[in-house]
């Protein structure tokens, strides 16, 4: 492309830019919309709100592990401490609840979106691939010969 072609054709290469990027937003808003882009950004959402999860979990932990701390030396803490540990600890717990409501609410989602959107034969197995066995997690052990 010499400078002489782009001075007379100058709207052409503008107009293919523009194009070109309207292209990839299409193809892209496209992908996004099909039932595997959904999936993906549910499957995206899903693990966030378990990671926030866990960061809650272990924020529990750690203002119990404070709060038992405080009451230990009880006798040399101030008893205002001792009260906003005992409120962090509840906020922290209301906070842990609220998260794992939230885990709860985008795995519906996603069993939502399998069963809508896939075939009922790979239902179970995208299930047991993207959910995990919840049954499995909440049982101590289990007595299978």
């Amino acid at each position: 492309m010499t400078t002489d072609y782009l001075v007379r054709n100058w709207a052409l290469v503008i107009a293919s830019v523009l194009g070109t990027a309207i292209l990839l937003f299409v193809l892209f808003r496209v992908f996004q919309d099909s039932a595997r882009g959904r999936l993906g950004a549910t499957i995206r959402q899903l693990r966030q709100r378990e990671a926030a999860a866990t960061n809650a979990r272990k924020a529990v932990d750690r203002a119990a592990a404070k709060l038992n701390r405080l009451r230990e030396n009880a006798a040399s803490v101030k008893p205002r401490h001792v009260e906003e540990a005992s409120g962090a600890l509840e906020d922290a717990q209301a906070l842990q609840k609220i998260a794992e409501d939230q885990v709860l609410v985008a795995r519906n989602h996603l069993r939502k979106l399998i069963l809508e959107e896939y075939p009922p034969n790979r239902h179970e197995t995208m299930r047991d691939k993207y959910l995990g066995r919840e049954s499995a997690d909440k049982k101590p052990f289990t007595l299978e010969g």
